[in-house]
Parts: structure tokens; sequence; C-alpha cells
């Protein structure tokens, strides 16, 4: 008798884990999932849903691991603009509880949402109690905190919020930025059209690349501005500089290595764009403000005809430029090469005067 209980107990451990085992087996997808370019995630089918894996920028090990089921219901807490740019592309803004700060909300029907108090203002991470962020009944937190732990995430995951950091803005490549919206089509159960909307930026965006840099000369580019005694602009490796290149640029900084932010002196800036043509996100909406936080601004050759800048469209800037690198591009090659007759508009940029 003791042997045939034991025997019963065997089977049914091997049963239970057979069908943990089951359950996180990687399937074919039959919404193939295939990531070509972003290096920060991986993603798998796993039955009934997906495997996600959160790789640390650096090192590339994997940081964190969520199991995820488009067929649960979901509460979205975004505090990342990106994330709400790409639920809006998949027409998932429903799903939203909260955001981080109206004001910097783009979509209409976010806004719309917000208006009818059926989503709600979050601030930053360290503004929120685990008591708030509970009675919110959101299962899903989006940030974007630099090199930070969210505030009480083992607390928030006892009760049942999953807190999940979003890596795009570490990536290299505008396109891989924009394969950020495989997880969001993962989450919302919208894979088919994530992979959809994906493939057709791609396509675009390789053909506008053809186009930018068929044109064997291009304008010299700065970008950035002074913020105290330091000029931050792009280093050669960073996707800004790579868009750049991609449209037919010429960046003054492109030989130089890293991707992170280069910080230069006033004295090295006027020193090597005395004479650059144009000049790309200063940061501020006209040339008195400019004057007033930088003086020595007059002397750059870009200052007095060709600024650009998105300030006028900042909340669509942030809101949807991860996800339409191949929009970006197309604005680039319009300021670079004004005499492409394929390109008749902007979508992001505008001139400061």
């Amino acid at each position: 008798m003791k042997i045939l209980f034991l025997t019963l107990i065997a089977i049914v451990v091997v049963s239970c884990s057979a069908k943990e085992d089951k359950k996180r087996a990687v399937f074919n997808d039959p919404e193939k999932i295939e990531i070509k370019y972003a290096e920060n995630f991986k993603l798998k089918k796993i039955k009934d849903g997906y495997l996600l894996e959160l790789l640390e920028p650096g090192t590339k090990k994997i940081s964190q691991t969520y199991e995820i089921y488009p067929a649960e219901n979901k509460n979205i807490i975004s505090l990342t603009a990106t994330l709400n740019g790409m639920l809006a592309i998949l027409n998932s803004q429903d799903l939203l509880v909260g955001v981080s700060d109206y004001d910097h909300v783009y979509d209409k029907k976010i806004r719309s949402k917000f208006k009818s108090k059926r989503i709600k203002e979050y601030g930053g991470t360290a503004q929120n109690s685990v008591e708030k962020l509970v009675a919110s009944k959101a299962n899903i937190i989006f940030y974007d905190i630099v090199d930070e732990q969210f505030p009480n995430q083992e607390k928030l995951k006892k009760f049942g919020i999953q807190v999940m950091p979003i890596y795009d803005w570490r990536e290299n490549n505008p396109l891989a930025k924009a394969e950020w919206i495989k997880v969001v089509g993962a989450i919302t159960g919208k894979m088919k059209e994530a992979n959809e909307f994906f493939d057709k930026v791609e396509k675009n965006y390789n053909d506008l690349k053809k186009l930018g840099r068929s044109y064997s000369t291009g304008p010299t580019v700065l970008c950035g501005n002074l913020i105290g005694d330091t000029w931050y602009t792009p280093s050669g490796g960073n996707y800004f500089a790579k868009l750049i290149k991609d449209s037919g640029g010429n960046y003054r900084y492109k030989n130089t290595s890293g991707t992170i932010s280069l910080t230069l002196s006033i004295g090295q800036i006027l020193k090597d764009n005395l004479k650059t043509d144009i000049w790309l996100n200063p940061g501020y909406r006209d040339k008195s403000t400019i004057l007033k936080t930088n003086p020595h601004s007059k002397f750059l050759g870009a200052f007095r005809n060709n600024i650009y800048c998105y300030s006028n469209g900042m909340k669509k800037f942030w809101e949807q430029s991860a996800s339409r690198p191949d929009l970006v591009l197309s604005d680039m090659i319009h300021l670079f090469h004004p005499e492409e007759r394929s390109i008749n508009h902007l979508n992001f940029y505008s001139q400061i005067k």
C-alpha cells in the first residue's frame, strides 16, 4: 500500500512538472516572431502567450523575464511616451489607466480618455506609493528610468503588478527602437498587427536610406546645445548619428566612437562649426531664447538661416518618433536635400526663426 501511495505521488509530481514545462515550452508562432534589430529584448512564443526576456543594455545578459498571456485583461500605467505612441499605433489606448503627465501626451484618444477621468496622472516613479498604484487596478507599469530600479517593485509584484522597464532608448539602431512595438504587440494580443506595422516601417526606412545615401555630398550637421558649460551631442555610434548618415547628411562628429552623448566645450564647438550648414535640435522654439541661454550661438554658421527643431511638435516627436524612424529620416532628407522632389513635407521638424 505504501509503495502504491508513493507511486501515485510520483505520478502527480511528474504530471504537474510536465504541465509547467509544457506551459513554458517554446512553440512555433503562427504569427511569426522575428527580432531583426533590437538588442535589448528577446521574445518567444509559449503556449497561450509569450516569454519576454529583457536584456541589460550594457552586458546583454537577461535581467528580467516575463510570461505574457494576451488573453488576460490588461490595465496599463505607461510612464514613457514611447509606449503611449505604440499603444496608439495598435489602437490599444483603452488598456491605459495611467500616464505620467497629461501635458506630455499627444494622442487625441488618450487625451480624451484623460478628460473623461478614465486615465489618471502618475507623475514620476518616485511620486507614487504602493497604495496608490494598487488602487489604480493596474497590472502592468512601463517605465524608462535611467539606471534605476522602480521603487517597491517586489511589493507591487505581490499585488499582481508587473513592473517592466523599456530599453528602446538604449538601442543604437533606428529600426531597433521601432522593433519594440513587437513587445507591445505581445502584451496587447496584437502581434500580427505589430509585425505588419514594423515590416511597413522597415521597408519604408530602407527605401529612404537608399535615396538619402544616393547623394554623394550633403550638408554638414551639428546637433544639441549648451547645458551649463557643456555641449551635449550624439557620438558617432548613436542612433541619431546613423539617421543623419542614412539621410545623406555629413555629421560633424560622425567619426567619434561610442553610443552615448559626447560632452564638448563651447570652444571646441565653435572651432569645429563656424561654417557648419545645419543645426538640429537646439532645444528651444526661437532664436531669441537660444541667444539668451547661449550667446555664443550667434557665431555658429548655421545660426543665421538653418536651425531646425522638433520643439513645436515636441509631444508628437517623443510619442511617435521611436516607432516611425522612417518619418524622421524623411524629414532629414527633405532638410538636407531640398532639391529632392519626392518628399515635399515635414512630419516632425520645423525651422526656428
